[in-house]
C-alpha cells in the first residue's frame, strides 16, 4: 500500500517539504531505465508493505496515521494537476478480498483522494 504523488514536472523534494514526510521512494521527471518508456512523470511515494507487516489493516493504519495531518496539502496538490492516490497493490486469486471497517472507510474518505486497487493475478 502506498500514497503515490505523480506529476509531469513533479519535484519530489518539493513534495517532501510540503508534506513534511520522508518518502520511501522518489523519481525525478524523465525517462527511467526501469520503468515504462511512456512514464516520464516525477514520483513521490510513501509505502508500507509486507516487509513492514503482512496485515492489511496495519499497513493502512501506518499510511493513514502518517498522511491524515496533511490532507489539506494533498488536496492542494490535486488542485494543481498533480496525481495523488492511495494505491493498494497485491496478489489475488479467485476468492481474494479486502475488508475495511467503517472507521477505515471514513478515514480514507476524509483524505479526499482517489483509491486505486492494482491487483496482480500473476502466478507466483
Amino acid at each position: 500500500m502506498s500514497l503515490v504523488v505523480k506529476g509531469h514536472d513533479l519535484d519530489p523534494d518539493t513534495v517532501t517539504s510540503k508534506l513534511d514526510l520522508q518518502p520511501t521512494g522518489t523519481r525525478s521527471p524523465g525517462h527511467s531505465r526501469w520503468g515504462s518508456p511512456a512514464d516520464i512523470n516525477g514520483e513521490w511515494r510513501l509505502r508500507c508493505d509486507e516487509r513492514s507487516t503482512r496485515r492489511f489493516s496495519e499497513q493502512l493504519e501506518t499510511i493513514l496515521t502518517a498522511v491524515e495531518p496533511h490532507s489539506k496539502d494533498l488536496i492542494e496538490l490535486l488542485a494543481n494537476d498533480i496525481s495523488v492516490t492511495l494505491t493498494i497493490r497485491g496478489y489475488v486469486d479467485n476468492d481474494s478480498q479486502i475488508i475495511l471497517t467503517p472507521e477505515e472507510i471514513r478515514r480514507v474518505a476524509r483524505l479526499g483522494i482517489p483509491v486505486v486497487f492494482a491487483p496482480s493475478t500473476s502466478e507466483r
